[in-house]
C-alpha cells in the first residue's frame, strides 16, 4: 500500500443515488477533489439517458474521469479500467486531489481490489465465437468441455454461470492456454484504499425507485436515443454496449422480438436481477468497508462527509 495516496470508493447498488450524492459531496468537503466513474456504461458517448448520465451542465460542475470517453461500436474490458483508473488516481494525486470513485460496476472495483491477471486483450472474433456456442449448446455441455480444458478454474464455478465460463472461454480460444496458466501471476493498485459501501435496508423501496426511474427514462426520450444508435450502420446487438440493459431491451423491440410492454418488464427485472447480484458483490466487501445504511439521505451524506473529511485530514 502507498499511504501517500487515498483513494475513496462509495459503492452501492443501482438506483441509490450514488450521482447526486457525490455532486453533494464535491461541494461540502473542504479540499478539491477528483470524481472518478466506476460504471460500465457511462465510458460510452451517445449513451446518456438510458445509462443515467449526469447531464452536460452537472458534468461541467461536477467534472467525471472516465465518462463519455470510448464510442458505442467499441469494447472495453475490466483490464482496460484497471490501468485507465491507476492513470486517473496518479493524476489526482499530483494534482493534490483526493480521488473519489463512485459507480456501480462491481467487476471493475474488484480488479480494484483484488488485482488483475495479465490476460492478452480479446479479439472480437473470438468473443463473437464463444457467444455463438451458448446459442448452439447448452450450457452444461459447454461446461464439460471448459472442465476438461482447465479443471483448477472450472471446479470453482458454477455451470451456470456464464459470465465466467465465456470469459475463461475467450483466454483459451484466444491464447491456447487457460485460466489457470494467468492465475500465477497479477498486477495489483498501491493505492490506501477506503470502501464506503451505501445499502438499503428496504429492498421494495429501491426496487420501486428502479422501476419509476426506468419509466421516466422512458419519459425524456430514451426510446428515441436508442433509435438514433439503432439507425447507425456500425453497431449490433452483440456489442458490448448494446448489450446493457434497458438498450439491449430496446433493440429486441425495435426488432420486432418483444413487444413495447415486454421491453419495460424485461428492462426492470434484469435491473432488479442485477442489483441482487451487486449487493452479493458488496456483502463481500462489507468486513473491511465504512457502511452506511441509507434510512435518511442527509444524515447518510454527512456520514459519509465526515469519514471521508476524518481519514484525509490526517495527513492532509
Amino acid at each position: 500500500m502507498n499511504n501517500d495516496i487515498k483513494v475513496f470508493c462509495i459503492l452501492g447498488p443501482t438506483g441509490i443515488g450514488k450521482t447526486l450524492m457525490i455532486m453533494e459531496l464535491y461541494n461540502l468537503l473542504p479540499f478539491p477533489i477528483e470524481i472518478i466513474s466506476v460504471d460500465s456504461g457511462l465510458i460510452y458517448k451517445e449513451m446518456n439517458i438510458g445509462t443515467a448520465k449526469p447531464s452536460l451542465k452537472e458534468l461541467s460542475i461536477y467534472p467525471h474521469k472516465l465518462v463519455n470517453i470510448l464510442d458505442p461500436k467499441k469494447s472495453y474490458s475490466v483490464s482496460d479500467f484497471f490501468y485507465d483508473v491507476n492513470k486517473e488516481i496518479y493524476c489526482a494525486f499530483l494534482n493534490k486531489k483526493i480521488p473519489i470513485l463512485v459507480g456501480g460496476t462491481m467487476m471493475y472495483y474488484n480488479v480494484l481490489f483484488n488485482g488483475l491477471y495479465d490476460i492478452p486483450n480479446i479479439n472480437n472474433n473470438i468473443r463473437n465465437y464463444v457467444t455463438n456456442l451458448f446459442k448452439k449448446y447448452d450450457c452444461k455441455s459447454i461446461y464439460k468441455f471448459f472442465r476438461k480444458i482447465d479443471y483448477n478454474s472450472a471446479k470453482n464455478i458454477h455451470f451456470n454461470d456464464k459470465y465466467r465460463i465465456i470469459r475463461n472461454l475467450e483466454v483459451y480460444f484466444s491464447t491456447n492456454k487457460n485460466m489457470s496458466f494467468y492465475k500465477k501471476n497479477k498486477i495489483f493498485a498501491n493505492f490506501n484504499i477506503y470502501k464506503i459501501i451505501i445499502l438499503n435496508k428496504d429492498k421494495n423501496k429501491l426496487f420501486l425507485n428502479i422501476k419509476n426511474r426506468f419509466l421516466n427514462m422512458l419519459n425524456i426520450g430514451f426510446e428515441e436515443e436508442v433509435k438514433s444508435l439503432y439507425n447507425r450502420k456500425d453497431l449490433n446487438i452483440n456489442m458490448s454496449s448494446m448489450k446493457r440493459i434497458g438498450y439491449n431491451q430496446m433493440w429486441l423491440y425495435f426488432d420486432k422480438k418483444i413487444s413495447y410492454k415486454q421491453m419495460i418488464s424485461l428492462s426492470i427485472k434484469n435491473t432488479n436481477f442485477l442489483v441482487k447480484k451487486q449487493i452479493t458483490w458488496l456483502k463481500k466487501w462489507l468486513k473491511f468497508s465504512k457502511v452506511i445504511y441509507l434510512n435518511n439521505y442527509n444524515s447518510c451524506i454527512n456520514k459519509i462527509y465526515k469519514f471521508i473529511k476524518k481519514c484525509v485530514l490526517k495527513n492532509y
